[in-house]
């Protein structure tokens, strides 16, 4: 079986805008930092806000003209540090734009089976869950597809993905301080032949999650989020098995000035 290095995201999901970042020499005050950045506005008015609260303003706006973005993106841009402060509004030239999908996000479980197809991983050396603020989660999902040489057939199997993330009140494997979420993958064919693996940022809004775990726990937030995922090494979905991925919440909100 074929199989890819992971990398953060599909090349066809990656949205390079037609510009590229120079080499900066030591004197050269460009910098060129990228960030999770919620996304304002529509095509051709764009504005990108980063967790921090500041909102940067592509300068060259004409390059985003054909974009199609969701609620957030990984954005690289570059402005000038000797006349510009990290953490103030301004206007930016934006280098490369990593579009993230929306996915549902439920907080009882579902009365239908939410998912077909396993996943291979959620973190990795290169990729790990990470939020936006506390009510924004998003995880790297690792998943077989099916990859050609055509980009309309890539990207329309791309889309054949879909993911869902729910929360159970009655579950019995919940414990205290832990906020138990279930991930789900689906695709809408299964028949289909899916040999290599690639990774990609999905977003999930869990707000109603934690206000039903507040509501079953009388504790404002979870020390921890547990996500449990369908796991398979191999690409025909057989051999699953559940695993469980726990990661930081609380601490990472009281230690943290980030947006809440």
């Amino acid at each position: 079986m074929k199989k890819q290095r992971l990398v953060v995201a599909f090349a066809a999901l990656l949205t390079m805008v037609g510009f590229s970042s120079c080499l900066n020499g030591e004197n050269d005050p460009t910098v060129s930092p990228q960030e999770l950045m919620r996304v304002n506005g529509g095509a051709g008015f764009y504005s990108f806000t980063s967790a921090y609260g500041y909102t940067v303003t592509p300068l060259n706006m004409s390059a985003l003209s054909d974009l199609s973005l969701q609620s957030y993106a990984i954005v690289q841009y570059s402005y000038d540090s000797s006349v510009l402060e990290w953490n103030e509004n301004k206007d930016v030239t934006i280098n490369n734009v990593i579009s993230i999908k929306d996915d549902n996000t439920y907080s009882q479980a579902p009365t239908a089976d939410a998912g077909n197809a396993p996943l291979y991983a959620i973190s990795s050396s290169m990729a790990q869950p990470m939020y936006f603020d506390k009510y924004n989660l998003f995880i790297p999902v690792t998943y077989y597809y099916k990859n050609s040489s055509n980009s309309d057939d890539l990207k329309s199997e791309l889309n054949s993905h879909s993911f869902t993330l729910y929360y159970d009140p009655t579950d019995a494997g919940a414990t205290d301080g832990k906020l138990l979420l279930h991930l789900r993958h689906k695709v809408t064919d299964t028949e289909v032949q899916r040999s290599d693996y690639g990774t990609e940022y999905r977003h999930f809004n869990i707000t109603s999650v934690l206000y039903s775990y507040a509501n079953a726990h009388g504790v404002s937030m979870p020390d921890k989020l547990v996500i449990e995922y369908e796991k398979s090494s191999s690409s025909n979905y057989e051999n699953k098995t559940s695993e469980k991925l726990e990661i930081n919440y609380k601490s990472v909100f009281e230690q943290s000035t980030v947006n809440q």
